[in-house]
């Protein structure tokens, strides 16, 4: 046994360690052991085939260590989010309300936070081995982990209503992390009340690395009494695309119209063909929509970068200017909650090629089922259309407001001449059904936006049909690019070196070149990049298109027993100037977050974003009961 004791020993592979009766050396148990042993044989030899056979094991055992530090690595996602912070005024933070209908003790919330801890390892995990120039960062175990590290209790000042509240979620998102903890926090607000019956609050935030907007919402809802129904919605969902993949999901599932078939599907004789041509359609379907995508993103790839390049330079931001280095505090506030219902009085009233076409000659009670063939709106077309023109009467007024001058003169010049959309950066998942890792899975595209050409509360209900489908198209075409997915996994790549997204990594350990090209190089390119549009605008609605988040859509949900009035949901900010703005739907109910730049010169944005958000939407159904009525 002496001579199987040396060093050389230690390559990384599956051997039967234990020797026999006999002594002999452990034998080799599939076609690599047995590669690994030849090339020893042959290093025993010596001369030129042993120092071939050893510099060939070194190399294995190179390409051993180096899979195993990929597979411990975050990916190249994730890992962007700490090349931005440390080279551009960015914090990617991923933040949440819930104001609750009773009170909630901090004991509560602590055994709250340690079942989702336990269910999500990251919850005890803290990044380590940041800014290498090869190999991404690293989740590890925190030793000194304590949920009273992350997790108190606050009182707001009185009246500890709704400005108090916004003021104190403005001021915890703006905080900066700490990279030796677990990158989350939770605060119960003890004294919060308001008109809606709350009288408590709890607001937890998450840096982007540790999860997606989508992974920190799932995250947040296994901790309440909507975990059932979550694991339930997680798991059918895997369940049924696998089945649909291989043709065994029953054919009334794949549409109604095809409940006749259920009865074949159990034949023993007829069922496996009928399993063979639903698989054969399930991916003839798939391919198709495949070939449709790549036409669809050849022209979307176009537009875009025509429109980036139309208006990188010249971004009109909502908030006030900032010539200096970008102010630290933030605003933040949110709208009053909307019903579902309202919503969908704007789809049946504005779906179809004119108003009203679609639920026409349909029953009132028959009409929330009813779908156009052509032109049917989503709950994303009306809320992206109310925001467009939102944002654009926000900006329509500061331009005002501006003092005149030579480069204010330019650019209201250049505006009749170029197109001046409103860019928005919308996030769009890729996480699979059943998926609940907290990696980020997530990519996102632009989509720019023109307002309405009527923004008077005096706008005609036909132009507010065409803004709501020229809406419709520009997102549709960001349903159907490849682009956004092509992105995720070039950067998922290229992020595994982090080198190749930020130059400055070259010149370690020369700190004063590293400070140099970060300057003048690397953080000018984030930074273009960050300010290239005005908004980023995360959709977490259950009925989504664009993010699947499985959501509480009807039914109020509670934390530890209490009843959680309102819930909202905010994306981080990007770079200077832009506003970062969460929708989502809750118990019936919609409502939006928005947190912007605390700017002397454009206080109050947030506040005035979603007070125009809640006037203008109710223009649109106002308009919608105009349609529905005159159809009656």
């Amino acid at each position: 046994m002496n001579d199987f004791e040396d060093s050389w020993m230690t390559i990384p592979g599956a051997f039967e360690h234990n020797c026999n009766a006999e002594g002999d050396p452990p034998v080799p148990i599939n076609v690599e052991d047995k590669l690994q042993w030849s090339l020893i044989d042959l290093e025993r030899t010596g001369g030129f085939t042993g120092k071939i056979a050893k510099m060939l094991l070194s190399a294995g055992d190179w390409i051993d260590k180096e899979i195993e530090e990929r597979r411990n690595t975050i990916g190249g996602i994730d890992n962007l989010w700490f090349l931005l912070t440390d080279a551009a005024d960015f914090n990617p933070v991923c933040a949440c309300t819930y104001t609750l209908k009773g009170k909630l003790s901090l004991e509560k919330l602590y055994s709250s936070a340690n079942r989702q801890a336990k269910r999500f390892p990251k919850f005890r995990q803290r990044i380590t081995s940041v800014g290498r120039r090869l190999h991404g960062a690293r989740f590890a175990d925190d030793p000194e982990f304590s949920l009273k590290n992350h997790i108190r209790a606050v009182s707001l000042p009185e009246p500890a209503g709704r400005v108090e509240l916004n003021e104190l979620m403005g001021e915890f998102i703006a905080q900066d992390w700490d990279l030796s903890r677990p990158l989350w926090e939770m605060i119960l607000v003890e004294n919060y009340h308001d008109e809606d019956g709350a009288q408590c609050a709890v607001i937890t935030r998450g840096h982007h690395a540790l999860a997606d907007g989508q992974g920190f919402v799932i995250s947040q809802l296994y901790i309440t009494s909507y975990h059932d129904d979550l694991v339930h919605m997680m798991n059918s969902s895997a369940n049924n695309l696998r089945a649909a993949r291989r043709g065994q999901l029953p054919p009334s599932k794949i549409h109604p119209l095809l409940r006749f078939l259920d009865p074949l599907a159990d034949n023993s004789l007829i069922g496996p063909l009928l399993q063979l041509l639903l698989a054969l359609v399930f991916w003839f379907a798939y391919i198709t929509s495949t070939c449709v995508s790549l036409f669809w993103s050849v022209y979307q790839g176009v537009n875009q970068a025509t429109l980036f390049l139309l208006t990188c330079w010249r971004i009109d931001m909502l908030t006030g200017p900032q010539p200096g280095p970008r102010v630290k505090a933030r605003e933040f506030a949110s709208s009053r909650v909307f019903s579902i219902s309202e919503v969908k009085l704007c789809q049946q009233a504005f779906s179809g090629p004119r108003p009203g076409s679609a639920v026409a000659g349909v029953p009132r009670d028959k009409r929330d089922k009813a779908r156009s063939k052509a032109g049917h709106i989503t709950l994303n077309d009306v809320v992206c259309a109310v925001m467009a023109d939102v944002l654009g009467r926000e900006i329509e007024a500061k331009s005002v407001g501006q003092s005149r001058g030579p480069r204010e003169t330019v650019r209201k010049w250049l505006k009749k001449y170029l197109p001046s959309p409103i860019g928005f950066f919308i996030p769009i998942s890729l996480r699979q059904p059943g998926d609940w890792s907290m990696r980020n899975l997530s990519t996102g595209s632009l989509v720019y936006l023109n307002p309405s050409l009527e923004l008077t509360r005096d706008a005609p209900v036909h132009e507010l049909h065409a803004h709501i489908h020229r809406c419709r198209a520009e997102l549709s075409l960001l349903k159907h690019s490849l682009w956004p997915k092509l992105l995720f996994y070039i950067i998922q790549m290229t992020g595994q070196a982090p080198v190749f997204l930020r130059l400055s990594l070259l010149a370690n350990p020369a700190q004063r070149m590293k400070t140099w090209i970060t300057q003048w190089i690397t953080k000018p390119l984030y930074e273009l990049a960050l300010q290239s549009f005005s908004v980023v605008l995360t959709k977490l609605v259950a009925i989504s298109r664009i993010i699947h988040v499985p959501g509480p859509a009807k039914n109020p949900i509670t934390l530890e027993g209490v009843e959680v009035l309102k819930w909202t949901a905010l994306p981080p900010q990007a770079g200077k100037g832009t506003i970062g703005m969460g929708i989502i739907s809750y118990a019936g109910g919609i409502s939006i977050a928005v947190a912007a730049d605390a700017v002397p010169a454009s206080q109050g944005i947030a506040r005035r974003i979603c007070d125009g958000f809640e006037e203008r939407f109710q223009l649109y159904v106002q308009r919608a009961r105009e349609i529905l009525d005159h159809i009656d």
